[in-house]
This record gives C-alpha cells, structure tokens and sequence, in this order.
C-alpha cells in the first residue's frame, strides 16, 4: 500500500517538471491531442509553422492564453448560434407556415447548426481537458469553463426540442434487372411480362435508380405531418407501383427503361378534432390505405426488384380519413380520389377491381367507405376481434365488366362489403374472411351472384420448431374486389376455385428454416353453359417449397421450388383441353453490407408448357416457355 502511494504522489509531483521540459517530439506530449483537435476543430491555431510545440519553455503561460482565446472563440460561436437557433421558431412567436424555398433554407441551416453543435461539444471538452492541469493558471485569466458546459446544455435541449418536431431520411435504392431465354423461347415472369426470347443479355436488361426522402415533423401539439418525395426512373420503368390482376384482360406489362421522374408518393397531415363529445384523428392528404386482403390491398408490382416502399401493400390516394377509438372499438371513415394521378410519366397507385379471370375495364376514380372493428373477446390468452368494410367506387362512364369471354356487361360503380374475423382461442389462432363485390350501372345491378370469397383458417404452433396452417376457400368467378388475397404462379387473385390448403413451418436449427406450403383446388361450377367458368372436373394443385439457410452472419440464402399442375377438363377452354404445368425455381442470396445497407440478389428458372390449353400456357408459346430471370438491388438508409 505504501508503495502505491508513493508511486501516485510521486507522478502528481512530477506533472511541473514535465510541463517545464523541453520535447521537440509534440505527438510524445499528453496536451497534443486535445490541442491538435482544438486546432482541427478551427478553435485555435498553431505555431506560424502549423506545428504544435506545447513542450517548449513558458509552456503552461502560452497554454492559458491559447485556452483564453478558445474560450473567447467558443463563446462567441455560442452565442451565434444561440441567435441563429432563435430565428428558428422565437420563443412565444407562432412561425408562418413556410414556402417551399423558406422550407428548404430552414432545413439546410438547421443541418449547418446541428454540425455547428456537435463541432463546440468536441471543442469544449478538448477544451476541459486541457483545463484540468492548468487550473490557477486559467483562473487568472478570469475564464469560466464551466459556464461554457452550462450554455452548451441549453443550447443542445435546445436542439433536441427542435429535431424533435423535426426529422428526416434518406433512402438510395439502385437496381438490376435482366433476363434471358433458353432455346430462343421466352416466359411469363411473376411481374406478369413476357420475356424478350431473343436470350441476348444486351437487349434484355434495365437499371433502375430511386432516391426517396422522406420527412417527418410536428408544427405544434396537435398537427403533424409526413411527406415522402421520390426522384428516379424505377416508377417509370413499372408505370404503375399496382398490379391488374386480369390475367386475360389486362394488357400485359411490359417494362422499360425510362427516364428519372419526380413524385409524391404521400403528404399528408394529422391532427385531432373535438367532435360529438368525442376525439376525432382526421389525416388529410395523400394518404396509405389498406383494409384486409379480401376488401382492400395493393399487390406488390415487382417481385424481383426489393422495394420495401411498394410492399407495404397499402394504396397511395388523395382525401381524408377520420379515425376514433374507443375501449373495444377502432371507427375509420374515408373519403379518397385516384381520378387520373400521375407523375411526368407513371401512374400512381391506380385501384383495380379484377380477378385473374375478370376485370372492370378502368380502375377506380373515387371511393368512400367506413372500417370499424370491435375487440368481443380481449383476455390474456384468448382474443376475438371483428372487423367489417364497407366502400363503393366509381369508375367512370362507359365501363364494362369482363369475365374470359363470356358476354361483357355495363359498370360504372363497384361496392365491396367484408365482413372478419381474427383471434386466438386455446393456443389456437384463426381467422375468418367473407367478402362480396356487387357492380352497378346506375341504380341497376349488373353483378350481383357469384360474386362471393369465402376463407377460413387455422394456425397452430405444436412446439418451438414445428407449426402450421389449415384452411379453406372459395373465390367465386365475378368477385373483383381490389384485394390482394395470393399468387399461383404469375397469376395473382386466383378465383372460379375452391379448396383447401395447408402451410407446414420447420424450424431446423437456428440457422436452417423451411416451410412447405400445398393448394389443392377444383373449379366451384357456378358459370354454366352457354357461358365459361371452371367446373368440378377442372382441377389446380400448387406445391411451394421454401428454405432459409444463413451462411454466414452477413450471407443468408434463400431457396424457393414452386410446381403449378392445372388439369381442365372442361368446357372453359373449349375445345383446348389438357395438363398445363408451370416450375418454377428461386435461388435469392442476400448480403448484409452494415447498419442500414442490404445487397440482394436474384436469379429464376422458369419452365411452362400449356400441354394442349394455350390460355394458360405461362408464356407466349402454345407449348414450351423456358426464361430465367436475374436481378440485384442494393439499398442504402441514410
């Protein structure tokens, strides 16, 4: 013990003499780091040289004036900043709302004094460090570090006061997409576009680039808003961030290189309302909207591009919604227009009424409708939420309903009612989906019977590795409903159908994960002669195999086998009768580049053979469709 103590007193009393030493190495000196980081910082400057020589003679005099005149720097850069700050909002003043110009100015200076902020932080505790050794020395120069301390805390809860009405972020995204034949044959991809079947790799490919900032902040304590801009060619290169899910009607989509574009993807604005004895939450503006699968929702454009942006599956449209919860209840009523919104050269999250077989001839111009949901049975273990959707659409004048090619009929309006259920009883979660589109023309139905879409499901977890899901449905031949209720191959909202299907979850190890997925479905026989519809005798099967596998802590690979076995023997086709088969094979390896960066990559083999029914033949080939798919998308958050 003696010992310790005679080694920390004797460093304590070596401190002067090593002040007063001469040692032309600076770098060897305790104070050259702080002092070389004052001088970084622009705080103070060097010897006429450029260098730092805090170890000649007089050192700790030449030290006290250096850090007088970095007090001095520091305290008028304070306070210039204190008076910038102020021009931000002044205390008790309500600010205009700003233009676009002033916006800008607005978030460039307050980026300039965030880095003003954080530069005097590193300056004052250079500056305490320092300070520590040549203490009375400072204290004769009648400074005050420690008032330095106390403004720069203002000023940062200042700071964070601001930033937290205030922020905003960045998302670069840039992507890779080709494709390729084998034979000089070509294939229907799951984006629903035929691929070039000339197979050269020069005359099959596009870059796309998206830069989306997006910008969030709160005027006062009740109104807050959100705006997302897009600049770059990916919306141009879909044309439309939605999907027509007719698979014969629709034109097909074909995709290309188009020039950069500037959009609003969504603005809008949040505030509450005093209404009926009641708070309202009204949002106004261009606003997200997504129901359940089977009433409302966007069907992902691109399945090999990785936007999470257009995944969300929730349309973009222009209007209000007026929220109110209550202690079992959520009431959301909504008034929107879609009417002809478009960018320089894509539209935007157009909504579609369509099947894979039938389709309104437009999407819709306007809609307005109600979603209220009720908790009837909220436990810690057991749970029952009921949901109901109600929305009528227009979609112009002079619009025909399209089912194959059976007779069109007259539509100008399409309501969907849908009624759901969630919950979780005994372990046991399920779900309960019954959804029904009616089409009008004028006040006269023209679309009123098998028009229904009925699911209903199970989930079960039998232990931490193993689970899975049972159910049924029934998708009747006219129902259109802009839902997004799955994927068979490249057709999406399969319908005329019913079956069941199954889901199988494997949990291998932490590393390896699997799930197996089977549709089993015939034709519901509700289309009768002299008109077309799948029949009893007319029959689907879809088997989904897909692993997870993680490489490596950065590499995660990902591998998808998807067989579609269609088998028509019916009159749906007539005369074409036969065994259409489609493969298809996914391999996806995604890299983790760091904190908010992701590469992926994607390549596909498609194989399809109508085998005697054309119509579905998975390509533009009567018989054979074989292509392959390849796609990167490297993605960076800032």
């Amino acid at each position: 013990m003696r010992r310790g103590w005679a080694f920390v007193i004797g460093i304590i009393l070596s401190l002067p003499l090593a002040l007063a030493q001469i040692d032309e190495d600076p770098r060897q000196h305790w104070a050259y780091e702080a002092f070389e980081q004052l001088q970084r910082l622009g705080i103070i400057e060097g010897y006429p040289d450029g260098s730092l020589r805090p170890n000649r003679l007089l050192t700790r005099a030449e030290f006290a004036q250096a850090l007088a005149r970095a007090y001095r720097v520091i305290d008028e850069r304070l306070r210039n900043l204190q008076r910038r700050v102020d021009t931000l909002r002044p205390p008790g003043e309500p600010s205009p709302p700003p233009t676009d110009e002033a916006f800008t100015r607005r978030v460039q200076q307050l980026q300039a004094d965030v880095q003003e902020l954080q530069t005097l932080n590193e300056a004052v505790q250079a500056l305490q460090r320092l300070a520590q050794t040549l203490q009375p020395d400072i204290d004769q120069t009648g400074i005050q570090i420690g008032t330095l301390r106390e403004e720069l805390q203002v000023l940062q809860q200042r700071f964070e006061a601001i930033t937290a009405r205030f922020s905003w972020q960045g998302e670069l995204t840039l992507g890779g997409y080709s494709t390729h034949s084998f034979d000089g044959r070509s294939a229907f991809t799951f984006n629903g576009n035929p691929i070039d079947p000339s197979g050269k790799f020069l005359q099959s490919n596009a870059v796309v680039h998206e830069l989306a900032l997006t910008i969030q902040g709160r005027a006062n304590e009740q109104v807050s808003g959100r705006a997302t801009f897009i600049i770059g060619n990916y919306l141009p290169y879909l044309r439309s961030p939605t999907r027509n899910a007719d698979a014969f009607h629709a034109t097909p989509a074909v995709f290309t290189q188009g020039r950069s574009d500037l959009a609003i993807w969504e603005a809008y604005l949040q505030t509450t309302l005093p209404l009926f004895g009641r708070r309202i939450a009204l949002t106004l503006g261009r606003l997200p909207l997504r129901f359940t699968p089977y009433t409302l929702q966007r069907i992902d454009p691109d399945y090999y591009l990785d936007l999470p942006r257009y995944q969300d599956g929730a349309f973009r449209v222009d209007g209000a919604l007026f929220s109110t919860v209550g202690n079992r209840y959520r009431l959301h009523l909504f008034l929107a227009s879609v009417y002809q919104r478009r960018s320089a050269s894509a539209s935007a999250s157009q909504i579609f009424f369509a099947n894979h077989n039938a389709s309104v001839s437009a999407p819709a111009d306007q809609l307005a409708g109600l979603r209220a949901e009720y908790d009837a049975v909220r436990g810690e273990e057991n749970t029952v939420a009921v949901g109901l959707t109600l929305f009528a659409a227009g979609v112009g004048r002079g619009r025909t309903f399209s089912h194959l090619n059976n007779p069109t009929r007259p539509a100008n309006r399409v309501d969907v009612i849908g009624l759901d259920v969630r919950g979780q009883w005994s372990n046991i979660r399920f779900g309960l989906d019954y959804a029904q589109s009616l089409v009008y023309q004028g006040d006269n139905r023209t679309v009123s019977r098998d028009n229904v879409a009925t699911d209903i499901y199970a989930e079960y977890d039998f232990s931490e590795r193993l689970g899975g899901r049972l159910g049924y449905r029934e998708i009747q031949p006219f129902f259109i409903a802009p839902g997004n209720w799955g994927r068979i191959g490249y057709l999406y909202n399969p319908s005329d159908i019913k079956g069941t299907y199954l889901t199988v979850r494997y949990k291998v190890s932490d590393r390896l994960q699997a799930s197996f997925t089977g549709d089993f479905y015939t034709g519901t026989g509700k289309v009768r002669l002299p008109q077309r519809g799948y029949q009893g005798n007319d029959k689907l099967t879809r088997y989904l195999l897909e692993a997870s596998y993680q490489l490596h802590p950065r590499w995660c690979l990902q591998v998808a086998y998807e067989n579609v076995a269609w088998r028509i023997r019916s009159f749906v086709f007539t005369p074409n009768r036969g065994n259409p088969t489609w493969n298809y094979l996914t391999l996806q390896l995604s890299y983790d580049l760091g904190e908010n960066t992701a590469l992926g990559i994607l390549y596909q083999i498609i194989d399809a053979n109508g085998k005697g029914v054309p119509e579905l033949s998975g390509g533009p080939s009567a018989t054979g469709n074989r292509a392959g798919v390849a796609a990167t998308t490297l993605r960076v958050i800032f």
